[in-house]
């Protein structure tokens, strides 16, 4: 049996196993008039194996919910990046998971969407260390830059730049199809309603 916290979570995952996969509030069978889950304890879910992905948007009340669920013949693997975003709701359920040692744990390491050079792989690291990032020399190849901008008007002005100009040329991709921009916030001049405008 396979789930994961969101529709789309649970989407890419069918998608990438060929098997049926569902939201966890799906599995558990949730009366949207209430709230309450059907399957619980006393109404267990029907599986030997249940693999969770995107386990660190999982919070402590749903994991809970969910693992009162899960017969106890059956083997649980859970899937998911601790240096992800914690969950919107209250707790790390997968920090804490592996913090209290009481479960075997995996971590991969090898990284195949960049190569290992990759000033991102890098950069990410560097985070995950509590370091400050260090930036390639003005002028040598890079994957990963930083813009230093002072106020909003000329953030989303920068923004129009390198979307529209800079990187289209620079690494021959298609604007509209090749890059993304991830706003913080709706509303604001680097918002993503005003910059889905201008761009």
């Amino acid at each position: 049996m396979l789930c994961a916290p969101t529709g789309s979570a649970a989407k890419r995952l069918t998608e990438s196993t060929g098997l049926e996969a569902k939201t966890i509030h799906r599995l558990l069978e949730i009366n949207p008039m209430n709230g309450q889950f059907k399957r619980n304890e006393d109404f267990p879910l029907d599986c030997d194996l249940l693999v969770i992905d995107e386990c660190f948007m999982i919070d402590i009340p749903l994991a809970n919910q969910l693992l009162k669920a899960v017969p106890k013949r059956s083997a649980v693997i859970f899937v998911g990046d601790v240096d992800q975003l914690p969950s919107v709701g209250p707790g790390q359920f997968l920090r804490y998971l592996i913090d209290s040692e009481t479960v075997p744990v995996i971590r991969l390491v090898e990284v195949f969407r960049q190569t290992a050079s990759s000033q991102i792989i890098c950069g990410a690291h560097q985070i995950n260390q509590g370091k400050f990032l260090s930036f390639p020399a003005k002028g040598e190849p890079s994957d990963l830059y930083f813009v230093l901008e002072n106020n909003p008007e000329s953030i989303a002005a920068t923004v129009i730049d390198l979307v529209k100009i800079q990187l289209p040329k620079k690494f021959r991709v298609d604007p509209i199809r090749d890059i993304q921009v991830l706003c913080p916030m709706n509303r604001s001049v680097t918002g993503a309603r005003n910059l889905n405008q201008m761009l």
